[in-house]
């Protein structure tokens, strides 16, 4: 059935309508980003329920996605909280990834030293996603062994230009065992961060270098 001219231009202006009344890009990103965060909020409260319901023998069956959901949480709240949804700060980030990955291995600070410079610099999600997930990969081992020995895991972090060192110790004389899953996935994470291994000056140290999408904002003066 041929319509006629009225028709479709009534179809036409309904159809700019309907588009006009969809919401802008920046309005739906933030949307699906404000879900994306709170699904992750409630996948970890549902872990949080599994663990305490399991007997105390099988927690640790849980740890690990624990640790992965946890931070990776950790990173879409801090840049959704920003309002930008495109960046978050890279000390409060590592700062509350490290906070987060000691309340799940159930250990007191004494055993986590954590050293983040003061100076504001900025993470885009993508790279804070990679390294969030990066020290959840590599961290519990270094807490597991200051446990094991009395002893203490340092996460040190320094930021200069747009570069960053992100460094992982402890005490022993030397490195760290990694399963074969973790190596896999800690390479996979750097990867992501387009990062190098940087040679540390003592052999327990894991050390690795990247670069932010944009400079450092310096403080005023």
């Amino acid at each position: 059935m041929t319509r006629r001219p009225a028709e479709l231009a009534s179809t036409s202006a309904a159809g700019a309508s309907d588009i006009n009344a969809l919401p802008d890009p920046v309005t739906l990103i933030l949307e699906l980003n404000h879900r994306v965060k709170n699904n992750f909020q409630i996948i970890v409260s549902l872990m949080n329920l599994l663990k305490r319901a399991m007997p105390a023998d099988r927690r640790e069956d849980t740890r690990f996605i624990e640790e992965h959901v946890q931070s990776m949480s950790v990173a879409y709240r801090l840049v959704y909280a920003t309002g930008s949804m495109t960046e978050g700060s890279l000390t409060e980030l590592i700062s509350e990834v490290l906070s987060g990955l000691r309340q799940i291995a159930a250990i007191t600070e004494e055993h986590l030293r954590v050293e983040v410079p003061a100076t504001e610099a900025f993470i885009g999600l993508d790279h804070a996603i990679a390294l969030a997930l990066y020290l959840a990969v590599l961290v519990p081992p270094y807490l597991d062994e200051a446990v094991a020995t009395a002893g203490v895991a340092t996460v040190t972090v320094a930021v200069a230009a747009r570069f960053v060192t992100v460094s992982v110790g402890g005490g022993r004389t030397t490195p760290i065992h990694l399963d074969f899953l973790r190596t896999r996935l800690m390479r996979a994470y750097a990867a992501q961060l387009k990062a190098e291994q940087v040679s540390a000056t003592v052999i327990e140290v894991e050390r690795i270098r990247f670069m932010l999408e944009r400079p450092v904002r310096l403080p005023a003066d």
